[in-house]
């Protein structure tokens, strides 16, 4: 099954494509702005690959938690194309592709952080591939100490990570590795998380998929605090 992986929820984008589980190509992209960028890797990568867009049968698309405006630009572009095409779309967590990172690591919980702005923290937990602590914006610091209440291993990975990392150390340990690129999204994370998507049949509903926030935007927020007041 020739399947199409994107990733648009932080500053950089990763892209996989995939037959079954064996990946074909890939490419991760630093940007600012997703929408200039997204469309001609994505053609680039189908080319590369031999392939046309009208072979494609499945999408993978990170629905975030992240950037608000990079997790619209990948799932729109994954909706258009699932639609275009009639083919499978699937939805998954920023932050189960980010816990991908730390498969390497046996015996430690993987803790995803992605820097949420305003003293937040996206964050989750898994223990390999299965989800013990659902997605959602967290005081690093509350986080980290409900963390080490458990008494478990864990290991802290993401821009949030990196942010927050001398808070980590305070109250955890040494659980922020110094490997730059285990803190960043990787097409091949991307890729390996795909094909167990894949694999598994999960799909929906292009028409109902949303967006994972995880907490309202700020336009959102002063719209609610006016219908407040």
């Amino acid at each position: 099954m020739l399947t199409l992986a994107i990733d648009t929820a932080t500053t950089v984008a990763a892209v996989a494509l995939l037959d079954g589980s064996r990946v074909l190509c890939q490419s991760s992209q630093s940007s600012r702005n997703h929408s200039r960028t997204l469309l001609h890797e994505v053609d680039r990568l189908v080319e590369l690959a031999g392939a046309t867009p009208g072979q494609l049968e499945a999408i993978v698309v990170d629905i975030g938690p992240g950037s608000f405006t990079g997790v619209r630009v990948g799932l729109a572009l994954a909706k258009t194309l699932a639609f275009s095409l009639n083919i499978r779309l699937a939805g998954v967590s920023s932050l189960r592709v980010l816990a991908e990172n730390g498969s390497g690591f046996t015996g430690k919980r993987i803790c995803p952080a992605i820097d949420a702005l305003k003293n937040e923290v996206y964050s989750a937990g898994f223990r390999g591939p299965e989800q013990w602590q659902e997605e959602a914006a967290r005081d690093p610091s509350d986080w980290a100490r409900a963390l080490g209440d458990s008494g478990e291993p864990c290991l802290i990975l993401g821009s949030g990570a990196l942010k927050y990392r001398e808070q980590f150390h305070a109250i955890l340990g040494d659980v922020v590795p110094d490997q730059e690129s285990l803190h960043c999204i990787q097409p091949e994370s991307l890729a390996r998380v795909a094909a167990e998507v894949i694999q598994r049949g999960q799909a929906d509903d292009p028409r109902s998929l949303e967006p994972m926030y995880c907490r309202l935007s700020e336009a959102e927020r002063v719209r609610s605090k006016r219908l407040s007041t």
